[in-house]
């Protein structure tokens, strides 16, 4: 039931083998081609995808017309996490590098699961809460850093601006 594609993956880290048999069980799977957008920020989404082969590019837009690589992430990777706890819209833009193969976990099937009161849900959910808290540190040190180069300089702000978009990455 797909268990062996949740092995080794942070989001699934806290299961034990019948909770990952679970979810696990409620695995699709989806393919992608290269160039192929996986989400697209801002647009409706429903799906977790768990890549199992191929690389991503994660990018957001940063302000009007710029988009900034956030990452290139390689299988074993999950994208799309946040789709199962804030709702499906994509919060960033998820690009298929190559060739890409994935399970994905709905957002609709993944609720049912928390309102049933599953534990595997709720470890799930618990470990995105620790995900997104992570990354939201990593991007306050980021921001506070270069405010910081900002203020030694004469504070221009088209250097802060172009400073940001280079260095503001996950």
């Amino acid at each position: 039931m797909h268990v062996a594609r949740l092995e080794g993956l942070p989001l699934f880290e806290d299961l034990t083998s019948e909770e990952k048999a679970e979810l696990g069980a409620l695995l699709e799977p989806a393919s992608f081609g290269a160039g192929t957008k996986i989400l697209e920020e801002g647009a409706p989404t429903g799906y977790l995808y768990v890549i199992t082969s191929g690389a991503v590019e994660v990018s957001k837009e940063v302000f009007p017309g710029h988009r900034q690589c956030l990452a290139i992430l390689e299988k074993p990777a999950i994208v799309g996490e946040i789709t199962l706890i804030n709702g499906p819209r994509a919060t960033a833009s998820v690009m298929a590098q190559g060739p890409v193969e994935a399970w994905r976990l709905s957002h609709e099937t993944f609720l049912e699961k928390l309102e049933a009161g599953s534990l595997a849900a709720y470890k799930v959910a618990y470990q995105i809460g620790r995900i997104l808290a992570e990354r939201m540190a990593k991007t306050d040190e980021s921001i506070a850093e270069i405010v910081a180069q900002l203020e030694k300089s004469d504070r221009d702000f088209e250097a802060f601006r172009d400073k940001l978009i280079q260095e503001w990455s996950f």
